[in-house]
């Protein structure tokens, strides 16, 4: 019987994207002769490394090619003392310490490394052993411990300081990595200073939520709405969103700068937008205009407008600086043309400039003039006067 021989390849790691690990036992075809075969045991990690607060798995393949049945036994040598190792199979055993692999087929088994609590930070060789027909073949492999991420996850915003009206809704997006060996559940908080709405929502979805899962060494994307109290003042506020599970936790601080905006209300004499005027005479009436914004409104032009004919006249025509939170008072002095009959007229008041505008209707009811009603009287008085007088001179006649 042909001597067993043992073919062992260097060590490669991960990040160099190299070829799997692997050992062979059986002699292997040579140029020319009959195809390849043998039994091979191989991993696509034979070197890596993890935090002290994670367990090690790492992927084993057994290929056998054109042999029959193969049986190997496990073991692993050259752990610390303290350490422990668990193979698992894909059929979902959870300890195995043999397999047999059919004829052109290939078992895949998980080898679970659990270092001493405690361990030292560092790199550490050991083996995984596969005895097989009367022969050990061994693979090799490599772990590097390293310390634990501070805290366990990480919180990062995208934009963190962001510029916007009192009216406008604050969008923040941020990630959620977690890196801890376990899944977890990060529950949701955000300080907002007094009469800020917050709402959390997943990604780039429209429901909303208070918590979010994110599975080990990955990360979530979360975002925030804010939405500023009404009549909030112009300024710059401050917003802590913190997440949470368990003893991993961490928090970003977030800027909401709010500009402030001028918002300009015109009001009418005694609350209300009607009132009467007599054709051809001016009539002023008593409005009020009063900033209701963040902001002062600058150059703010005031003007009206009626029906044609009609005089509009607003004074003061101009506002140089109108604060936020004031109110003036406007004399709007109206003149319907001397040719309006009686009925209802509507006159507009405008508000413009200063990054605001506003305009009201005012409904104006024409009244006749008294004296014209006099002269009708008398027109009529002395048409029927007349009249009288014809009658008691012709009437005989």
């Amino acid at each position: 019987m042909a001597s067993s021989r043992v073919i062992l390849p260097i060590a490669l790691t991960i990040a160099l994207s190299a070829a799997p690990a692997w050992a062979q036992i059986e002699p292997a075809a040579s140029a020319g002769s009959a195809p390849l075969t043998g039994f091979f045991v191989t991993t696509p990690t034979p070197e890596f490394a993890v935090s002290l607060e994670d367990g090690v798995s790492i992927p084993v393949s057994l290929q056998n090619i054109g042999l029959t049945p193969q049986r190997a036994g496990f073991d692993v040598s050259g752990l610390p003392e303290g350490w422990s190792w668990t193979l698992r199979s894909s059929t979902g055993a959870s300890s195995v310490s043999a397999a047999i692999v059919p004829p052109d087929s290939t078992q895949e088994l998980t080898l679970d490394i659990t270092p001493l609590e405690g361990a030292e930070i560092g790199s550490y060789d050991f083996a995984l052993q596969a005895q097989h027909g009367g022969s050990t073949i061994s693979l090799p492999l490599t772990v590097t411990l390293s310390e634990s991420e501070a805290g366990g996850v990480d919180l990062e915003a995208e934009l963190p300081a962001l510029r916007g009206a009192p009216n406008s809704t604050f969008t923040y997006r941020m990630d959620v990595a977690n890196n801890s060996g376990e899944d977890a559940l990060f529950n949701l908080a955000a300080e907002t200073p007094p009469g800020f709405a917050a709402t959390f929502k997943r990604g780039f979805g429209s429901e909303q939520i208070t918590g979010i899962p994110v599975a080990a060494r990955s990360s979530e994307r979360i975002t925030l709405e804010l939405r500023p109290a009404s009549g909030v003042p112009a300024g710059s506020y401050p917003v802590r969103v913190g997440v949470v599970s368990g003893e991993l936790s961490a928090s970003v601080d977030l800027q909401a700068e709010v500009t402030g905006t001028p918002d300009v209300r015109i009001v009418g004499p005694n609350e209300r937008l009607s009132g009467n005027a007599n054709a051809g005479a001016t009539t002023n009436f008593p409005f009020l205009i009063a900033n209701t914004g963040s902001a002062p409104a600058e150059e703010l032009r005031l003007s009206g407008s009626g029906p044609s004919g009609w005089t509009v006249e607003v004074a003061p025509e101009t506002l140089d600086s109108f604060a936020a939170g004031t109110t003036q008072e406007i004399d709007v002095a109206i003149t319907p043309s001397e040719q309006a009959v009686a009925g209802d007229y509507i006159v507009t008041v405008r508000a413009s400039g200063g990054g605001t505008s506003e305009s009201v209707q005012f409904r104006v009811t024409v009244q006749t003039s008294t004296i014209w009603g006099i002269v009708g009287v008398a027109v009529i008085a002395i048409a029927v006067l007349v009249l009288v007088l014809a009658v008691l001179r012709y009437g005989r006649r």
